[in-house]
C-alpha cells in the first residue's frame, strides 16, 4: 500500500473522472441558475446542497488530474450561466431536475466504481455514491411533502408462485399481450419520465437557444421524446396502468438564454445519450418481444439524434475532446 500513489490510472478511471467533471461543471452552473430563480424555502436547500457536491466533485477531480499531470478540463464556467436571465422553469421543475441527476448520478458512480481499481479513485467514487443517494433521499423527501412525487404504478402482490407454461408468455410483435411484468413496468415508467424530464429541457431551451439551427434541432428533439413518452405510456394503458405526467406546465415563456447554446446542447446530449442506456437496460429486463421491438426502434432514433448533435458540438468548436488512446502509427511515422 506504500506505493499506492504510484499506481497509474487506468483509462476507465480517466475516462469516468473525466466524463464526471464535465457533466459536474455542466450540472453546477444550471443548478447555480435554478437556485437564483427558486423562491420555495423547502427546495433551496436542496439545489444548495446538490451544488455544494458539484463543486466538491470538480474540486477532488482537479486535484487527482493534478497530481498525474493530466490536463484539467475546461468544461464549464461562469461565462456560461447569467443567473439574473428570467426564470425559464417553475420552482417544481428545478426539484424534479435534481431528482433525475441523484438517479443518474447513482447509475454512473456505480458502474465507474466497478471500474476502477486505484484506491484514492475507488475511495471518492464510494463517496460520490453516498452522497448521491443522500441527495435522492432530500429531493424525494420534498416531493413526497409537496405532494408531487410521482409513484410507480401499483399491482396486486401475487400470492403463490407460478411458473410460466410455454413460450407464449413471450408475446408477439403483434396482437393481444400477456399483462406486463412487474420489472417491465418499472422500466417504462422510468423511461417515460426520464424523456418528460428530456422534453421539458429542450422546450425551455429551444425558446432560448441563440443559435437558429439550435433551436430546430432542440425543436426536433422534443417531438422524438413526446413520442417516445406516447409508446411507453400506451404500454402502461394496455395494461391498465396510468403513464407519469407531463412537465410542459412547467415551463415558462422567456426567451432570454440563461445558459449558453454550447452548454444547453452539450446538456441535450449528455441526457439523450444516458437514455440508451436505459433503454438498453430495459431490453435486457422485458420477456415480451414487442416491448424489446419497441426499444430496440427507438434506440435507433435517439443514436441518430445524439449523432446530429455531437456533428453540430464539433463544428462549432464546442466539442471538448476526451482523452484519447496512443496512435502508434502516428508515432512511428511523424520521427
Amino acid at each position: 500500500m506504500t506505493t499506492e500513489h504510484n499506481i497509474r490510472l487506468t483509462s476507465a478511471e480517466i475516462g469516468g473522472l473525466w466524463t464526471q467533471y464535465m457533466s459536474d461543471s455542466m450540472a453546477a452552473c444550471t443548478m447555480k441558475y435554478f437556485l437564483n430563480k427558486t423562491e420555495d424555502s423547502q427546495i433551496r436547500p436542496v439545489l444548495e446542497f446538490a451544488i455544494g457536491l458539484a463543486d466538491a466533485h470538480l474540486s477532488a477531480i482537479a486535484g487527482i488530474f493534478k497530481a498525474e499531470g493530466c490536463p484539467i478540463p475546461a468544461g464549464f464556467s461562469d461565462q456560461d450561466v447569467s443567473i439574473d436571465a428570467p426564470r425559464l422553469f417553475c420552482d417544481p421543475f428545478h426539484l424534479t431536475y435534481v431528482k433525475n441527476a441523484a438517479k443518474s448520478g447513482m447509475i454512473a458512480y456505480g458502474l465507474a466504481l466497478s471500474l476502477a481499481a486505484r484506491q484514492d479513485v475507488r475511495v471518492f467514487l464510494k463517496e460520490c455514491i453516498k452522497t448521491s443517494s443522500d441527495l435522492d433521499e432530500m429531493a424525494t423527501q420534498v416531493m413526497l411533502s409537496k405532494g408531487i412525487f410521482v409513484r410507480p404504478p401499483y399491482i396486486t402482490v401475487p400470492d403463490r408462485v407460478e411458473y410460466v407454461k410455454n413460450d407464449q408468455f413471450l408475446g408477439t410483435l403483434f396482437g393481444k399481450q400477456r399483462p406486463l411484468s412487474a420489472l417491465e413496468i418499472a422500466h417504462l415508467f422510468l423511461n417515460a419520465q426520464s424523456n418528460s424530464v428530456a422534453k421539458a429541457l429542450m422546450v425551455g431551451f429551444s425558446q432560448v437557444a441563440h443559435s437558429r439551427d439550435l433551436r430546430q434541432l432542440l425543436v426536433k428533439g422534443a417531438g422524438i421524446a413526446d413520442k417516445h413518452i406516447e409508446v411507453f405510456g400506451q404500454s402502461l394503458k394496455e395494461s391498465g396502468l396510468p403513464a407519469p405526467m407531463s412537465l410542459d406546465s412547467d415551463i415558462m415563456d422567456s426567451v432570454i438564454a440563461p445558459l449558453s447554446d454550447k452548454l444547453m446542447l452539450f446538456h441535450i446530449t449528455l441526457l439523450m445519450g444516458m437514455g440508451l442506456g436505459y433503454y438498453a437496460a430495459a431490453i435486457g429486463a422485458s420477456a415480451r418481444i414487442d416491448l424489446v421491438a419497441d426499444y430496440g426502434r427507438l434506440s435507433a432514433e435517439i443514436e441518430k439524434f445524439v449523432f446530429e448533435c455531437e456533428k453540430m458540438l464539433a463544428n462549432n468548436s464546442w466539442m471538448e475532446e476526451p482523452p484519447l488512446a496512443d496512435d502508434r502509427q502516428a508515432l512511428a511515422l511523424t520521427r
